[in-house]
């Protein structure tokens, strides 16, 4: 793999599997450098995927602008601020820009790689960082395994389809088919109903978006209802965000879920009337049926199930984490973080808190 910089202000990192570029913010640069050696240091055989969760766990959303990818085994890639990740892979190209802390993981093998910050020029063919770290603002990797098109699968030859043979011990039976006069097949099956949607007390903004009561401005068009006579309704509940696990999954927030290694066994989820969220993969530490996820109104609580190891909240600028009190809910706000032992997951969401 060659490594080529694209000149500009900032710093261009290459450390074990891991290729990174970030703004010069001095001592927050200097402690993501670090942070960024630190996690290839402790690489072993985790794949890219794992490595960059373990990064964004640590990371912040707050801080220098910044685009880090991990190679190898399920590539991923992970950008903040103004930082943009490209990358030609299998599934085609894929980019990634912030401004806010988001990471991806990619179907690969990978073909090449871009990562840039806001300024950065055209690729210095001249230059090839081999490892350390360097004066740039971004980087183009050329590995050295092509993506190569998917072919598709040869018909099946005629030979290989072995010849339908009559069974001579079964009697023959003659069968005249007459139009209209086809069986009846019965009723037909009654298509699944789809789940109730919660309603909530809500406002219209001027366009006719449904929106939470306290909010200041529409979440939808943005646009300021200070000046709106504010009449409530009941109206069905939008999505109030998204869970974002630390392997690179996504789960849509329309409804409750319960976390765990097996939240099938739960209640509720066996009703239907919350949805499960598995851990799957390292899960030393995280219960069964380990914390609720509950939407109550506009808002998001945490419970935590009585769980063995507990749960700790990580809530946006709190100096320390909080500890659960098991059964009882916690609202959370978006950018909170949610440990189960060694696995987390953060709510997120575009609303205004």
């Amino acid at each position: 793999m060659r490594v080529r910089l694209l000149p500009g202000a900032g710093l261009v990192i290459r450390t074990g599997p891991l290729l990174a570029v970030c703004a010069d913010g001095g001592a927050q640069t200097d402690a993501l450098v670090a942070l960024v050696r630190e996690i290839a240091a402790e690489a072993g055989d985790a794949a890219g995927s794992v490595l960059i969760a373990r990064l964004a766990g640590r990371l912040g959303s707050d801080g220098p602008d910044c685009a880090v990818a991990a190679l190898g085994e399920n590539p991923a890639v992970l950008v903040r601020g103004g930082a943009v990740a490209v990358a030609d892979a299998r599934q085609g190209t894929v980019e990634l820009r912030g401004p806010i802390l988001q990471f991806r993981t990619i179907d690969g093998p990978l073909s090449t790689l871009r990562l840039s910050l806001p300024g950065s020029g055209m690729p210095d063919p001249r230059t090839s960082l081999e490892a350390g770290v360097v004066s740039g603002a971004g980087l183009e990797a050329q590995l050295e395994q092509p993506v190569e098109p998917a072919r598709p699968e040869a018909p099946a030859s005629r030979a290989m389809v072995p010849a339908r043979r009559p069974d001579r011990a079964v009697p023959f039976e003659a069968v005249i088919l007459l139009p209209g006069y086809a069986p009846d097949p019965g009723p037909a099956p009654e298509p699944p109903q789809p789940a109730t949607q919660a309603l909530v007390e809500g406002v219209l903004c001027r366009d006719d978006h449904f929106n939470d009561p306290d909010q200041r401005y529409c979440q939808i068009c943005g646009i300021s209802m200070a000046q709106l006579t504010q009449v409530s309704r009941l109206g069905p509940r939008p999505p109030l965000g998204v869970l974002l696990l630390d392997d690179g999954s996504t789960l849509r927030l329309d409804t409750d879920y319960v976390v765990g290694r097996d939240p099938d066994v739960d209640d509720d989820v066996a009703a239907q009337r919350a949805n499960p969220m598995r851990i799957t993969g390292p899960a030393s530490g995280v219960s069964r049926r380990h914390v609720r996820v509950r939407l109550e109104g506009w808002h998001v609580a945490v419970v935590d199930l009585n769980s063995a190891n507990g749960t700790l909240l990580h809530r946006p600028g709190a100096a320390r984490p909080e500890q659960l009190t098991p059964g009882v809910p916690a609202v959370i706000t978006p950018g909170t973080r949610i440990d189960l032992g060694p696995r987390w997951f953060r709510y997120e969401s575009h609303r205004n808190t």
